[in-house]
């Protein structure tokens, strides 16, 4: 949405010159003005925008070198509410329909709405686009697209095969089997890290020594070649290799030995007292039962009571560590592992000056490895299965969808069948 832009020395004061003649999908006009108000919305006191004449300015009393970056996340969409109290936005398709799942209540579980309003608080079950005719970069090949949420991975790959949907996301191990049946696939480079957490406030894994036998049992390569059937690559640090240049840097095979004399040096007391580590997973996610089941095995075969929890609230279980899947936010490093940081619940922050180095990185994420409160696992893609009649699908190589360039070749043989 912007034509031009520039910052100041100290990069602490941005300028953007909007592109004219862009509206909403209410058909209201795009001004500065607008754009200032939904960046407060979304962000807060600590960066203020403003207008100054044609020209947004962002300021803020820290640098902001990775500012472009960090606006081309999804967070940061640029929206206006309607007078129906709706969310509208400026892309290439417009909100028609949205139902979604409330948290349960009284009973009450589910409620629908037509678009998603401002206030509203709950998670998407169904959602249907429509092309915006008025698009300043003209209107997408694509009439409509509905997105069904919340269906596992096995009902998705079913779906495909059968005719009844067009694009789905594919399970690691679902990718050769979509592939042997003749099925189109792709995948992104690695942008997802499974990982396994420690909890700060459980008995159980408060010696140092051993989350470090855990980590030495792990046997990564097995959990990355038979499991997730060689999707992605073996995580050692928080960022991919792809990303980062340094991931070579960590090392991650297995050392039954080492593990085995960790575990000794913790006292036979100790370990009675703090009784078994319990490692918890998604119960909606087979694939992370399998995973959760192979450590469990690896950290036994060093001499560590570990065992699966069994599926339910943490409050039940009463878990010592657990399964994550992480996405990366953003193509800036910088950006994306502060994130990740944050959502592992680390306190350290990046935040620099000027733009972060790979040392300073590096760092950073040798710090988090080291304290074996995080063991990354693997760094996975997202991987999608495509009907014969998608045509020109070209997401970004890090997995951003770019539906407005894709169109449908209904001649198909495979578009028989009734299909949004």
């Amino acid at each position: 949405l912007a034509v031009a832009w520039q910052h100041d020395a100290e990069w602490k004061r941005w300028e953007f010159r909007m592109r004219p003649g862009v509206r909403f999908h209410d058909s209201a006009l795009l001004t500065p003005a607008e754009v200032a108000g939904a960046w407060q919305r979304l962000n807060g006191p600590q960066r203020i925008a403003t207008v100054s004449g044609e020209w947004l300015v962002i300021q803020s009393e820290r640098p902001m070198p990775d500012l472009l970056l960090e606006l081309a996340r999804g967070h940061n969409f640029i929206f206006h509410l309607a007078k129906d109290g709706s969310v509208v936005g400026t892309g290439p398709f417009r909100v028609t329909e949205w139902q979604r799942q409330v948290a349960p209540s009284s009973g009450s579980t589910s409620s629908a709405s037509r678009a998603p309003s401002g206030d509203e608080d709950g998670t998407g079950r169904r959602l249907v686009l429509a092309a915006f005719d008025d698009h300043w970069a003209g209107r997408p090949f694509l009439d409509s697209i509905s997105v069904e949420m919340g269906v596992i991975p096995q009902q998705q790959l079913i779906d495909l095969e059968l005719g009844k949907a067009d694009i789905v996301e594919l399970a690691p191990d679902q990718v050769r089997r979509a592939s042997q049946s003749g099925g189109k696939t792709w995948s992104s480079l690695p942008v997802e890290l499974l990982a396994l957490v420690f909890l700060r406030d459980r008995p159980a894994v408060q010696e140092a020594r051993l989350r470090q036998a855990m980590a030495f049992s792990i046997d990564r390569a097995a959990i990355w070649s038979v499991l997730l059937q060689r999707q992605g690559e073996v995580a050692g640090g928080l960022l991919p290799q792809w990303f980062s240049g340094y991931a070579f840097l960590f090392s991650t095979p297995v050392d039954l030995e080492r593990a085995k004399q960790l575990r000794s040096e913790v006292s036979a007391t100790q370990r009675a007292s703090r009784g078994p580590i319990k490692v918890a997973y998604d119960f909606t996610d087979s694939l992370a039962r399998s995973v959760a089941e192979r450590i469990a095995v690896n950290a036994r075969e060093a001499g560590i009571a570990a065992q699966v929890a069994p599926p339910g609230p943490a409050s039940a279980s009463g878990y010592d560590a657990r399964l994550v899947r992480l996405r990366l936010v953003s193509t800036s490093a910088p950006t994306a592992l502060e994130s990740l940081l944050a959502a592992l619940g680390e306190t350290r922050s990046l935040r620099p000056d000027a733009p972060a180095t790979p040392e300073q990185l590096y760092a950073a994420e040798r710090a988090v490895v080291d304290s074996y409160r995080v063991l990354p696992l693997v760094h996975l893609p997202q991987s999608y299965g495509l009907s014969e009649r998608v045509k020109n699908w070209m997401p970004r190589r890090w997995g951003t969808w770019r539906l407005e360039d894709v169109w449908l070749d209904t001649s198909s043989p495979a578009a028989s069948g009734e299909r949004p």
